[in-house]
């Protein structure tokens, strides 16, 4: 089965984005209440619903921009958003138990990163590098000036754990293509 183009995807991820913006904010953030009680859909839509309008529009050039640097082989990566959203939901769920909630796509642009990475080439692992230096200095000082609103601080673990899913799925990836 061929995969959609990236372009394709990017409409459809920036549409889940939306949709979970326009819906009320607090029935689609990761909240680890509501989901501990049963509300799963938030493993998913926690990943798109935005603090205001201004963080979901540089989350969504974010990602235009990194797609744009990895290239045709980010069409695989993007394919693969809805898998990885409640898996960077459960991260946070283990590795950073005081986040009670979240929103954003900062997660799954730091995925989306870590492929531009392994597919971008010079420019790609620049921006890598580029990456993993602002998440060593978000993890030290809680970040710099933020597209957030006042109040709501850089989730730094859901970037972590974007580029520790990236880097797993990179894995499997070369791993499948040794065995072919």
């Amino acid at each position: 089965m061929a995969v959609p183009s990236p372009r394709l995807l990017l409409i459809g991820a920036a549409s889940l984005a939306i949709l979970s913006n326009l819906l009320p904010s607090g029935l689609m953030e990761y909240d680890r209440d509501a989901i501990l009680g049963g509300q799963l859909w938030r493993l998913w839509s926690g990943q798109f619903c935005h603090w205001s309008s201004i963080h979901l529009i540089g989350n969504l050039v974010a990602a235009t921009l990194i797609v744009i640097i990895g290239g045709r082989a980010m069409g695989d990566w993007l394919s693969l958003v809805p898998a990885v959203a409640p898996l960077l939901s459960m991260f946070i769920w283990f590795a950073a138990p005081a986040i009670a909630y979240y929103r954003g796509m900062s997660g799954l642009v730091a995925f989306l990163v870590t492929g531009a990475a392994v597919e971008g080439g010079v420019a790609g692992r620049l921006l890598g590098v580029a990456y993993v230096a602002k998440l060593g200095f978000d993890a030290a000082v809680g970040g710099g000036p933020t597209l957030l609103p006042d109040g709501i601080a850089v989730a730094w673990p859901a970037h972590l754990g974007g580029i520790v899913i990236g880097a797993a799925v990179a894995a499997g990836r070369r791993r499948r293509t040794a065995s072919r």
